[in-house]
């Protein structure tokens, strides 16, 4: 093996050795010449027998190199030369091809490396193939912290207490984890802001394998007594963008008002063990009350709110690790069901009978985010195969119209004594060098094309993405697949039209390849250009039917002219007993400024995917025995809370003035609650509820009905709904604000915050948008599907414009002589141009018709992504017909055109 690497080095000094080829050659010549004088020859007639004996020096050489190891290389090396020039002397075909292949490149890389960081890619820690996300099944009885994720057996979120015992009874884990995110006010160098935090184990780092950056990360020392150690360490990225890098060990900063030290910076590359959560900063999990001061989550084993990972043992597999765990688990839970308050057969029956702990494949990490969007990345990478394909067809046919007047160039070839294997190879070669230089230039724009549509998606709100603006090896790799796969295609296709070549036809120029296979070929290739452009077109027009549907869906109340923003007193180290008041004179303050309409707060956003539900009793309500459990939306509100938002009042009344922190707590309620409970909307009023197992909380009289809205997205059915007032609740917490205002509501922005800085500077407004911005970022899914259909159709159909003339060109010039004896004959400009158009819709429709059945198929497949509009929807399918039929009928409009230019007579006698 040694030596066959040196003999390839070799090539790389093939200079010196063509030197050594030429002395030996000259060597065995003489000797000749000598022999030949020997035998009595004179000595010119000697060497003119040695020459004449020997042959050319050319192809001894020739010879000679074809036993070097490296002769392949060196025939690759030329080929590739000769292909080079070749396509640097066809300047514009090259250029086409190349912007081609690097667009659709460019987007197939774009989308892949969208699709490897959420389905592929593992996290950046050690030995990631170790770690097991856990999760269990059975009911619980408490309060859950969801963000997601879950699915029926399947829930993700543990109590701290029941971490605990996991991680320090099992044999099985070498490390088990926890970890929580919560929003918090982060105060540094006097500037304030929200961000996310993550609350994690003392292990946290060390189990992950997760090194530190600057300082140390925490260790198990660090989780200590709940409330007893406020040290945090910082995400590199917030550490670089927001505090320039700067030496932070032993610093300060604020959390919700309390000094935390830094005590290091995390590695760079490392977010979370959840995919999706991008927090600037980690705490410890025994300060969660500092950063969730209304929740008491540490302590209670009935708050359900963190997620798991555990590392497994050496040669532990995860099936074993849980056979193991699982009596454990099992008993945990039969010591936790003996504390609650509900004992019942059927409770104890869902608690426990059947309950199971689940180890699951941890490498890339759990995330509530992944459900989300793997379906639509699944749906743009078939869409950008799709203009893969399409661009791949394209080339092939613009290179089979090169190739077909290359005809004379390769027939003189075979004549020469070039064989098959030598004419694919060079083509191969030609197709290699297109394949790279596109594929080069796709590398180039992807990670800009990444960073723009990353920002896009961020929107007005700037929150970091959980994608990231870089490319890995899987990207490089999948772009070289295609890349080698794209060039071998369209390579082959003229390599095809050559396979047999009719020499002497061709010599004498008389070739015709616009008959035969190739013909068939070239309409093959308009053909699939035509159906993938209409799919594509399909797409498009399905995704953005679906947007206006969605945009155009009634709420239930009016979203013109609203402002939206959140305030957490407790960012600026509010205490629990100060929230409210500084709340109701946020309101008051609000109210008072000029231009406002109504002035409105709640703690459940509307049309923001979020929810604040829970179970309640209705005095008088008997539950029937099988009735499943029916958990209600329990909105705190502000009392001018219904009005400003223009919820219809259907009887009682809204909340009011009289309705204060002393008095009796009320309720308003919407229609579906008051249809499950209650004959009527009027046989709601003065009807008593409250929360079972809230022995603090009084109950609340209903006094109004209002009509059902939609609450978390425009897409969601509206759900049973009871209002209260916030001011009236037992745990004060932050607020989201809502301003209607006369004039457009972002000039509100900046006298609102100064209104809101006069009450208290360190306040934070956080989420600043109108209430338009929050229902497009509820759509961001749609909206980014919708707007990269419509981006990968207009591309398909200029490629398929370009496709097409290109063709259409080339078969119209082949056919001057045919037009030239039409014309000769009477035939009128028109009726040339006519002929060749009806040519060009006949095969588009031919295209079409096999097309459509493949794009009911397509859209059937996506339809759960669709809204308010059939997978056979005919307007769509029109728009798309139309617009492809335009493409082709433009496309060939051109060369139609310029053959009825043609003057017959010198048609004829240029043939």
């Amino acid at each position: 093996m040694f030596s066959e690497m040196i003999a390839h080095l070799g090539f790389f000094f093939r200079g010196k050795r063509r030197a050594e080829v030429d002395e030996e050659l000259q060597f065995h010549i003489e000797r000749q010449i000598e022999e030949n004088i020997a035998a009595g020859m004179s000595p010119d007639e000697a060497r003119r027998q040695a020459g004449v004996a020997f042959g050319g020096r050319e192809r001894a050489r020739e010879q000679c190199r074809e036993q070097r190891p490296s002769w392949t290389l060196e025939l690759l090396l030329r080929d590739l030369r000769f292909s080079f020039r070749g396509l640097l002397r066809n300047l514009g075909l090259t250029s086409v091809a190349v912007l081609t292949l690097a667009l659709a490149i460019g987007a197939n890389t774009t989308i892949f490396s969208m699709l490897s960081q959420a389905l592929l890619r593992a996290l950046p820690v050690a030995d990631p193939q170790q770690l097991v996300v856990l999760s269990f099944a059975g009911s619980i009885q408490g309060h859950v912290h969801s963000e997601g994720g879950n699915s029926p057996g399947h829930r993700h979120e543990f109590s701290y207490p029941m971490y605990r015992d996991l991680r320090d009874r099992n044999d099985v884990f070498s490390g088990l984890i926890a970890s929580g995110m919560a929003e918090a006010g982060v105060t540094w160098n006097n500037h304030a802001e929200a961000l996310y935090a993550e609350m994690v184990t003392g292990n946290y780092f060390n189990v992950l394998g997760v090194r530190p950056a600057a300082g140390r990360v925490f260790g198990s020392g660090d989780e200590t007594a709940e409330g007893a150690n406020p040290v945090a360490v910082l995400n590199f990225d917030y550490w670089r963008t927001h505090l320039g890098e700067a030496p932070v060990e032993g610093r300060t900063l604020l959390i919700n008002g309390t000094q935390f030290t830094i005590v290091g910076v995390a590695s760079p590359g490392f977010r979370s063990v959840v995919w999706g959560r991008t927090p600037a900063l980690y705490v410890p999990i025994t300060m969660q009350r500092t950063l969730l001061p209304a929740w008491k989550f540490v302590s209670d084993r009935n708050s359900y709110w963190i997620d798991l990972v555990g590392r497994l043992k050496p040669g532990v597999t995860a099936k074993q690790a849980e056979s193991a765990v699982n009596p454990l688990f099992h008993a945990l839970r039969e010591q936790e069901f003996s504390a609650l308050q509900d004992q019942t057969a059927n409770s104890r029956k869902e608690y426990l009978d059947g309950t199971h702990l689940n180890l699951e494949d941890g490498a890339r990490g759990f995330s509530p985010l992944r459900d989300e969007v793997t379906m639509p990345l699944m749906i743009m990478m078939g869409m950008v195969l799709l203009v893969i394909a399409m661009a791949i067809v394209n080339v092939a046919s613009l290179l089979l119209v090169r190739a077909a007047n290359r005809v004379r160039e390769f027939s003189v070839r075979y004549a020469l004594g070039a064989t098959g294997s030598q004419i694919i190879r060079q083509l191969l070669c030609e197709g290699l060098l297109l394949g790279i230089a596109g594929a080069g230039l796709g590398l180039a724009i992807a990670p800009q094309t990444l960073r723009l549509l990353i920002r896009w998606m961020q929107g007005s709100t700037g929150d970091t993405s959980a994608f990231m603006a870089s490319l890995d090896w899987r990207v490089f790799a999948f772009t070289a697949l295609a890349m080698l796969a794209g060039s071998m295609i369209f390579s082959l296709a003229p390599a095809v039209q050559f396979r047999n070549p009719r020499l002497a036809d061709s010599l004498r120029q008389q070739a015709n390849t616009g008959l035969g296979g190739s013909l068939r070929f070239r309409r093959t290739c308009v053909a699939l250009q035509i159906g993938f452009s209409l799919l594509l077109m399909v797409g498009a027009g399905m995704f953005v039917r679906t947007i206006q549907n969605l945009r155009s869906v009634d709420p239930g109340f009016a979203t013109d002219h609203l402002l939206k923003f959140s305030i957490a007193p407790q960012f600026a180290g509010y205490p629990g007993s100060a929230i409210v008041p500084v709340e109701l004179r946020i309101l008051d303050a609000l109210s008072s400024l000029p231009g406002i309409r109504g002035v409105a707060a709640t703690n459940d956003n509307e049309l923001s995917d979020e929810q604040v539900s829970g179970d309640v009793y209705v005095t008088g309500y008997s539950s029937q025995r099988d009735e499943d459990e029916f958990d209600v939306e329990l909105p705190w509100v502000s009392t001018g809370y219904l009005q400003t938002m223009g919820i219809r009042l259907v009887a009682g009344r809204y909340f009011s003035a009289s309705d204060t922190v002393t008095s009796q707590r009320v309720a308003v309620v919407n229609e579906s609650f008051a249809k499950h409970y209650f004959a009527n909307p009027q046989a709601a009023l003065g009807r008593h509820l409250g929360r079972p197992n809230r022995a603090t909380t009084t109950d609340a009289v209903i006094v109004g009905v209002v009509a059902d809205v939609k609450h978390t997205s425009v897409k969601a059915q509206p759900l049973p709904t009871c209002y209260t007032l916030f001011h009236q609740a037992t745990r004060p917490g932050g607020l989201s604000f809502y301003v209607r205002t006369w004039q457009t509501p972002e000039s509100a922005a900046n006298t609102i915050r100064a209104a809101v800085a006069n009450i208290d500077s360190k306040l934070i407004v956080n989420d600043v948008g109108t209430l338009t911005q929050q229902i497009d970022e509820n759509l961001l899914t749609e909206r980014s599907i919708a707007l990269l259909a419509l981006v990968f159709g207009g591309l398909a159909a200029l490629l398929a414009g370009i496709g097409l003339y290109g063709i259409l060109a080339y078969s119209t010039a082949q056919r001057t002589r045919e037009i030239g004896i039409r014309m000769a004959l009477g035939a009128r400009r028109g009726s040339v141009v006519a002929l060749i158009l009806r040519e060009t819709l006949i095969l588009a429709g031919c295209a079409v018709g096999a097309t459509i059945p493949l794009a009911l198929l397509a859209a059937r497949a996506v339809r759960s992504q669709l809204f308010g509009v059939s997978f056979a929807d005919p307007a769509v399918y029109l728009t798309g017909i139309l617009t492809i039929c335009m493409v082709a009928a433009l496309a060939g409009f051109l060369p139609a055109r310029r053959a009825a230019s043609v003057d017959p007579a010198r048609a004829l006698r240029t043939d």
